[in-house]
């Protein structure tokens, strides 16, 4: 059976291992991260932390997908003929919708269910989790709705030509016209004069006496859901992915520097337990004073401020427990655990500097790109487009890179905030120990982020993927929606995602990537 003209199949192709591959890295994150106690439990809300995953990063790499698609044809088939595209503007539309659906009802249901009163029935824990799922989509909806029905148009700024119609047969009445003339609207008739004739260069686009005119259009409810979506992933994603953006790679390459390189003795061993099993008593007593101190005096802010340093001493204990076991590998495979967990710190020096080169690119190409009115240079649109012509792929695969670095920094970033600014995660993500609710609570921040990450690489790779369907719309709609495009048009979001990045750098320079409550003396689990 011949494949039809002009389809794309090595595209379809390489998009469906990539999707596979994606599917087989969520499963693995939630199996690494996962807490032993929900280990063989939570079927449902696992299937959904896997699902939200794969769709925030599916997200992000739908991008790539959509400029890749452009050439979904070959060149003997014009565009408006080629009809073996993919239908990337409902691709669009339904990945922000149904990631509108996971990050506001679905992980939410999930989350009111898994955590109801544990001496509730199932039926009960539905009717809560429903309760509380239909309140906030009954406030979402009515807030989308009610910005949608005031705001929900488009304003171009255009130049408003005004000129008549002149029947062919007329044009010797035009000799004694000068250039800046043009025909009075409605004029233009047979009897024509010279007295119909208006000066002042209204018809004249190139000259200064056209008038500037706002062309208000109805948006449609899909780009305007995503446009909310975009601006509430923003607010997180520049605080995330700024602090992350230089403060990722620096603690990668700290985490290397710092690592352990000798095992140590089990006279050592012993000693150091002996040290965190010391410290677990305390916590517990320390747990006993607060609840004595909730019964008599209540949730003040004193016990507030004890309760928030109880969690951040039981976060360290256990992160010294880890260390401790690593550096005394224990078992007929303690050699080979040792060896890996070297690999593993090499493998992060080597993320350090790769994402330490990368995180300048990006710095500069913001400042030399997306900053000024008019970009001074190209960047790294010229390389994708250089690399396209080596071989069509590569400039993909370099754009998809660069778009999912945003994400992972932007990760990065959560968990580092949470520990430098002394703000308790309240689900944390640990190897091994994140609790269920912990995983759903992330995912939705992912979720959230994802939709701000395309708009962001939409308009930093706005030369690149100029005849895309996003850029499309985040280019000619949503950066022209009444009320939010002075937002775009001053570059307010960027503005404030350097000053975090500036801020994050200033802390690594200052504080050291250790954070602000590094201890005096670690537990010297492993030795220099």
């Amino acid at each position: 059976m011949a494949l039809a003209p002009g389809f794309n199949w090595l595209l379809i192709f390489v998009a469906s291992i990539v999707a596979v591959v994606l599917l087989a890295a969520c499963v693995y994150v939630l199996i690494h991260y996962q807490h032993p106690d929900d280990g063989n439990q939570a079927w449902v809300p696992k299937i959904i932390i896997v699902l939200g995953l794969w769709l925030a990063m599916a997200t992000v790499l739908m991008f790539p997908l959509d400029v890749a698609n452009r050439a979904a044809c070959s060149f003997g088939v014009a565009e408006s003929a080629c009809v073996f595209t993919l239908p990337m503007r409902q691709l669009w539309f339904a990945a922000f919708i149904t990631n509108l659906v996971m990050t506001f009802f679905l992980i939410p249901f999930t989350m009111f269910f898994w955590e109801a009163d544990s001496d509730y029935t199932f039926f009960m824990r539905i009717k809560t989790a429903a309760l509380w799922t239909l309140g906030m989509a009954v406030v979402l909806g009515l807030s989308i709705g009610v910005a949608y029905g005031l705001a929900g148009f488009v304003e171009y700024p255009t130049q408003e030509l005004v000129s008549g119609l002149l029947p062919l047969d007329q044009l010797a009445l035009l000799s004694n016209r000068s250039a800046s003339d043009c025909i009075k609207p409605g004029e233009g008739l047979p009897g024509y004069n010279a007295t119909n004739k208006i000066s002042g260069g209204l018809c004249d686009g190139y000259g200064g006496g056209y008038t500037l005119k706002t062309w208000t259009l109805r948006v449609s409810l899909p780009v305007y859901v995503m446009a909310i979506q975009s601006v509430f992933g923003w607010i997180l994603f520049l605080v995330f992915a700024g602090w992350g953006v230089m403060a990722a790679p620096i603690d990668w390459i700290h985490q290397y520097m710092r690592r352990p390189k000798a095992v140590i003795t089990k006279s050592e061993f012993i000693n150091r337990a002996r040290g965190l099993a010391q410290r677990a008593k305390e916590i517990k007593s320390m747990s006993e004073m607060l609840k004595r101190q909730d019964r008599a005096e209540g949730r003040n802010r004193s016990w507030r401020s004890n309760f928030r340093r109880l969690q951040r001493e039981l976060l360290q204990l256990e992160e010294d427990e880890g260390a401790l076991d690593a550096v005394f590998p224990q078992g007929q495979d303690g050699e080979v655990k040792w060896v890996l967990y070297q690999l593993g710190f090499l493998l992060l020096g080597l993320m350090g500097l790769v994402g330490l080169a990368v995180s300048l690119l990006w710095l500069i190409h913001i400042v030399i790109y997306m900053l000024p009115p008019v970009p001074i240079h190209p960047m790294l649109n010229e390389v994708f487009l250089k690399l396209d012509g080596v071989f069509p792929l590569f400039g993909v695969a370099a754009f998809a890179a660069f778009c999912l670095y945003l994400m992972v920094v932007a990760i990065k970033g959560n968990f580092l905030l949470g520990l430098n600014f002394l703000v308790v995660r309240l689900y944390p993500m640990r190897p091994g120990a994140t609790m269920t609710s912990s995983f759903l609570v992330n995912v939705a921040l992912v979720l959230a982020m994802s939709g701000a990450v395309t708009q962001f690489c939409a308009s930093a790779f706005a030369s690149y993927a100029s005849n895309t369907i996003i850029f499309e719309i985040f280019g000619n709609d949503v950066l022209y929606l009444k009320g939010l495009r002075y937002v775009y048009q001053f570059n307010v979001f960027l503005y404030m995602m350097l000053s975090v990045a500036g801020l994050s750098t200033l802390w690594m320079v200052v504080r050291g990537a250790g954070g602000p409550w590094k201890r005096a003396k670690h537990e010297d689990a492993y030795r220099p």
